[in-house]
């Protein structure tokens, strides 16, 4: 049975990883940098940027290595000096001590963000599109990618994802990610029965349902089950924000009876021209997502309607970038 350690497995991917990895019968190890109430199973808790004693022991012995830990976008914004620090180097301690322990395959979960100046109207992203990040939280991921690929040089299988705009429900409440536009609009429409938009939400984004995510990243971190390399982990088809906004409306109007009313500003009097992240190199390789949008959104719904004591008790200033 192959072993495969998960750093950041307490954050919104991660736990929801660690659940797709058991059921498929892998068996996990949870690295986090503090005991997760919610996680259960014998996590290894372990400071990225402590000792390196420390790191070396929770990876030792496993066939795999998934690096998931770093400041999210929000953080990043809110202390880019540190976060950007934090990000690189726990990059550069976990991908050489992944060296040190001989692990086989090691994954990294980067973001589609690191095209940067390339995500235009009407372009085409695929994996040759040269990266040209534009904010801290994409150069600091870019950054770990070199980082962590520098480790197939020393034998071992490095495979990129670069994620999209994941949309599904967190493992628990407590998983801080309520700034994601789609689970914060399932979050209005649990509590308020009103959904609002900042902006007219013609913004165009590729919304990829997290038990996709989870699926592929937990199935390729098995050695052997896709080629090395960089791969883009979207879904291809691109929507506005505006629609995602309708597609909660009539999720909601179909679990709950009353639909919530959009509160917007208007659209303009023609949309942008669709951007699209390609994932042919991904579906070549026999992976793709095929989830439908109202399906994640659903699971999004369900899961704020199930939590919603929990939820009330959330502050809106965790709403710090809404459209998003």
């Amino acid at each position: 049975m192959t072993t495969v350690a998960v750093t950041g497995a307490g954050g919104y991917v991660g736990s929801r990883l660690i659940g797709a990895l058991t059921q498929a019968g892998t068996r996990v190890r949870p690295i986090v940098r503090r005991h997760v109430p919610y996680l259960g199973g014998d996590q290894v808790v372990v400071d990225l940027l402590g000792d390196l004693g420390a790191i070396d022991a929770a990876i030792a012995g496993a066939e795999s290595v998934v690096h998931l830990a770093g400041p999210n976008e929000i953080a990043t914004a809110s202390n880019p000096e540190a976060a950007v620090n934090a990000t690189i180097a726990g990059s550069r301690r976990v991908a050489a001590a992944a060296v040190r322990a001989g692990v086989r395959r090691l994954v990294y979960v980067s973001t589609v963000h690191v095209y940067g100046a390339r995500i235009v109207d009407g372009a085409t992203v695929d994996e040759e599109t040269p990266t040209e990040p534009r904010s801290e939280y994409a150069l600091a991921r870019l950054t770990s990618e070199h980082l962590v690929g520098a480790a197939a040089a020393e034998g071992v299988e490095v495979v990129v994802f670069r994620l999209s705009n994941s949309i599904g429900a967190p493992a628990d409440a407590r998983v801080d990610r309520w700034s994601l536009v789609a689970t914060d609009l399932c979050r209005q429409a649990a509590l308020d029965g009103t959904l609002t938009l900042r902006s007219s939400g013609a913004q165009w984004r590729d919304f990829i349902a997290l038990r996709d995510v989870v699926t592929i990243v937990a199935g390729c971190s098995i050695p052997g089950t896709i080629q090395p390399g960089t791969y883009n982990l979207a879904s291809g088809d691109p929507r506005t924000v505006r629609h995602l906004a309708e597609v909660v409306q009539d999720v909601t109007e179909s679990a709950t009876g009353a639909r919530p009313a959009l509160i917007a500003p208007d659209l303009p009097a023609e949309l942008p021209i669709p951007y699209r992240v390609a994932t042919e190199k991904l579906a070549s390789n026999g992976w793709k997502a095929n989830t439908r949008l109202c399906d994640a959104v659903a699971e999004t719904l369900a899961f704020c309607l199930e939590n919603i004591d929990s939820l009330r008790s959330k502050p809106d200033s965790l709403r710090s970038k809404p459209d998003s």
